[in-house]
């Protein structure tokens, strides 16, 4: 039956977990509470497709995992079980010392609880308003997610506030991970014209990738083979690769053809001026064990590197004791991050995405 209006539902678990439920006519959210808040379902109902990739571990508990060992990369990758993870307050690799704090891979928002702060339903929209409190760092998110009646888009608004009374620097990652069967050999991935290709081979050991800096969506391997980083490559293909993307503008889009359906994201650049393109494709041993198969393309506040050459090289979000910084994915300024996720026909290659999250062909 189909909805009469946008709703939002807070009465389901998964695996024990407190789970958000948001959804309209056309886009249906799927978010875990107790796990970082992750968006583990992203579906466009008129195709019953969901986008989001879900990792072979799949989607475990931190309340009732025990880590086996202690590690480097701490408990990420244990309990990383795919979707969209909101990453704070540093990341990339562990170990790394911020401030005194110790961090693993990807800091701690993506491992922690998150509480509910709101939840409106009208006739035109609904919403959940979602924060978290840093427990080894002092910071505040507050996360407010919209679907609106008639519109196949979610709406992401976010704000990150130091709470203490020291001058700090944040790293903040948006980890959106794509996979089958939205994602597929023969995908194809629009970007701004004029964005630069950085392979960094050192942080690469897995992958194929190694060459000078150059313009989408061209790229060189290691031994001089020119790639086309646009097009997603034949299943059978075995690396595990992330390139760094400086955008003149900032959207993307992924698209599948064959069923007509592509998917466009709308972030804002004071924000999130890079883009990380994780590609994983069947790598071997830890944490997959040749099983995986998947992209993801994540805004990100920073260059990548360790914490302390981001530093040097002043390459963060900096904030005043008490300060705020709010971003937009559907996507406006500052301190805001809004971002907007669209579903698209998926046939056409797209020219551009503006800030309401509408495609241009």
């Amino acid at each position: 039956m189909a909805l009469k209006a946008p709703r939002a539902s807070l009465e389901w678990q998964f695996k024990g977990m407190r789970t958000l439920v948001l959804e309209n006519e056309l886009v249906r959210v799927v978010s875990l509470l107790d796990k970082g808040s992750d968006i583990i379902e992203l579906v466009f109902k008129p195709l019953d497709v969901d986008v989001m990739w879900h990792s072979p571990i799949g989607h475990r508990n931190p309340k009732s995992f025990t880590p086996s060992i202690s590690t480097d990369s701490s408990s990420f990758s244990d309990v990383y079980g795919g979707g969209w993870q909101d990453l704070l307050p540093v990341i990339g690799r562990g170990p790394t010392i911020h401030h005194g704090a110790t961090f693993g891979l990807h800091g701690e928002t993506g491992l922690i609880s998150w509480d509910v702060r709101g939840v409106e339903e009208s006739v035109e929209e609904a919403s959940a308003t979602l924060g978290v409190s840093g427990i080894r760092f002092p910071y505040k998110v507050t996360k407010k997610l919209t679907v609106r009646r008639n519109e196949a888009k979610l709406y992401v608004n976010e704000t990150l506030t130091n709470t203490s009374r020291e001058t700090l620097e944040f790293f903040w990652l948006q980890h959106p991970a794509y996979g089958e069967p939205f994602l597929a050999p023969g995908c194809r991935i629009d970007l701004p014209e004029g964005t630069a290709v950085y392979p960094l081979k050192e942080i690469n050991p897995n992958g194929r990738l190694g060459g000078k800096v150059t313009e989408w969506p061209k790229t060189t391997t290691r031994n001089g083979k020119e790639v086309d980083l646009s097009v997603i490559p034949p299943r059978n293909l075995v690396a595990e690769e992330t390139t760094f993307l400086k955008v003149e503008k900032p959207w993307y889009s992924i698209t599948n053809p064959n069923i007509g359906l592509g998917i466009a994201l709308r972030w804002d650049a004071k924000v999130h001026p890079w883009l990380w393109f994780w590609q994983n494709y069947n790598q071997k041993g830890y944490p997959w064990f040749g099983e995986a198969w998947n992209i993801a393309l994540e805004p990100s506040s920073s260059f990548p590197d360790t914490t302390e050459k981001m530093l040097k090289a002043r390459n963060y979000l900096k904030l005043k004791g008490r300060e705020s910084v709010e971003s937009r994915i559907c996507v406006r300024e500052s301190v805001e991050s809004r971002i907007c996720v669209s579903f698209h026909g998926g046939r056409r290659r797209v020219r551009f995405v503006d800030g309401d999250g509408r495609v241009e062909y």
